[in-house]
């Protein structure tokens, strides 16, 4: 038996099903508000600011080329940003130790609060999606998004 799995091609009817699905879950976390402000109402709802402070939270101080890579962004991209989160008392840039020419992105005292906020957030916004399915449901709903997400990157 041919052990390669047969993509399906989807139909353009669950193609819309998703789109709609896929724009009410980010109205509903994101944009409406119902689900809790986003960041706690600490900062607009911007997604690369919230990535970009969720992976400084995560990872400490980074060097934006490093941040562009992994969010996969232009570096122009993340010099924007970045100066807008400094310009907010969010970021500052620190002298790269291991390199005098570069400089690395790391959080304030006020980011990491805002950067806590946004993770808070986005637990609660999780916890809200998987109770809505019973317990069976989770490990499926989870595999099978895994298995998108991996298939798109």
């Amino acid at each position: 038996m041919d052990n390669e799995r047969h993509l399906a091609r989807p139909s353009s009817e669950n193609i819309e099903r998703l789109r709609q699905i896929v724009h009410l879950l980010i109205r509903s976390f994101l944009v409406s508000g119902r689900a809790g402000l986003p960041a706690e109402g600490k900062l607009p709802f911007n997604p690369l600011y919230f990535h970009l402070l969720g992976y400084l939270r995560e990872h400490g101080a980074t060097r934006p080329s490093h941040l562009a890579e992994v969010l996969d962004v232009a570096k122009t991209t993340v010099s924007t940003a970045s100066s807008a989160l400094q310009k907010r008392g969010l970021l500052h840039k620190l002298s790269d130790p291991d390199d005098g020419r570069a400089h690395l992105l790391t959080l304030t005292e006020d980011g990491s609060v805002v950067a806590q906020s946004i993770y808070r957030q986005d637990i609660a916004n999780m916890k809200l999606l998987l109770e809505q399915l019973d317990q069976s449901q989770h490990n499926a709903l989870l595999d099978q998004l895994e298995q998108v997400v991996s298939g798109i990157s």
